[in-house]
């Protein structure tokens, strides 16, 4: 099925047709956009927008599929579709050295920690690994939750070198970010951080830490940070809720890279 909207394609040699699901999608965006629809409202029955449009349930169910995948409605059986609540957001700028927080609170939320225990215990075969340390050598171990808007929705897990993690005020575990917390002790200030994000499911402790089914989607975003030498001071995973956490991020390039790209 397809609507009566119709674009010149690019090299505007004929009209293309625009699939009726793709319209629907787009009036349901632009309602969630203009606030028409907002978190938890009733979204109308797959019955009432094949009416509406004059389609099909097959052809309303693959519009509302996609907005399910882009975390915009939650569906469920027997119960009905319904606007998701917004997810929180982390903008990445490559260019940028900014913390999860200071994400966060441009977008102005408010970040908030409960930690849960910072000690010194040896350090996992992984964590030696990462940070160039011998096996059995010591690290502190820093666990905290992180709540946005009074709202759970990450866990800290990070190792730092036993040396700067003896130099930690406690007081700062509870109200600073990792980076600001490093920059304070005799490895700052972080030189260089590097990043990775993988998708997994909740083990057991991280399930009950999250306030989560076990198995549910997380989002898990791994960090080293260095000081101006190249040593790791400081490496862990931060697991997030997946079911109201998303980062997006700006990639740049430097004037050089940019004039070379243009030139070749």
């Amino acid at each position: 099925m397809y609507s009566q909207v119709r674009a010149t394609n690019m090299s505007g040699l004929g009209l293309m047709v625009q699939p009726l699901y793709v319209r629907i999608q787009d009036e349901l965006r632009e309602q969630i956009a203009c606030g028409d629809l907002g978190p938890g409202d009733r979204v109308s029955s797959e019955n009432k927008l094949a009416s509406h449009y004059e389609t099909t349930r097959q052809t309303v169910r693959q519009a509302l599929a996609q907005l399910a995948f882009e975390g915009l409605i939650d569906r469920h059986p027997g119960l009905g579709t319904f606007i998701a609540p917004p997810k929180v957001e982390a903008r990445l700028d490559t260019h940028l050295r900014q913390s999860f927080e200071e994400q966060i609170e441009a977008a102005g939320l408010k970040v908030s920690f409960k930690l849960l225990s910072f000690e010194q215990t040896q350090a996992p075969e992984a964590v030696c690994k990462a940070m160039g340390l011998k096996a059995k050598d010591s690290v502190y171990r820093m666990r905290r939750l992180r709540l946005v808007n009074a709202e759970l929705i990450g866990l800290e897990d990070r190792f730092i070198l036993a040396e700067h993690g003896i130099e930690i005020p406690l007081e700062s575990l509870n109200t600073d970010s990792a980076i600001t917390i490093m920059d304070a002790t005799s490895a700052g200030p972080v030189d260089n951080i590097v990043v990775s994000v993988s998708a997994s499911l909740a083990n057991t402790d991280v399930a009950h830490k999250l306030e989560l089914p076990q198995s549910a989607p997380v989002l898990l975003r791994e960090h080293r940070f260095s000081n101006q030498e190249g040593k790791v001071i400081l490496c862990g995973t931060a697991y997030y809720r997946g079911d109201n956490y998303r980062f997006s991020y700006t990639l740049r390039y430097d004037d050089t890279t940019a004039s070379d790209l243009m030139g070749s």
